[in-house]
């Protein structure tokens, strides 16, 4: 169950969790948590650089 969809993979399990070892399922839900920090961090940094004021380049070619 290695391809696809994480979303996908994780349902698929919880409909048929007596079929799953739980250490495949602790993989996949730790990768799914992987996938989710990157990409809140993600999310963080676009935040920081729309929060960040542009300078006018008239005033960086002052300087």
């Amino acid at each position: 169950m290695s391809s696809g969809n994480i979303v996908e993979r994780l349902r698929a399990m919880a409909a048929n969790l007596d079929q799953f070892r739980r250490d495949k399922i602790e993989d996949e839900l730790s990768e799914a948590a992987d996938v989710i920090e990157r990409l809140r961090a993600e999310l963080d940094r676009l935040d920081k650089q729309a929060e960040t004021p542009a300078v006018p380049t008239s005033v960086t070619e002052q300087g």
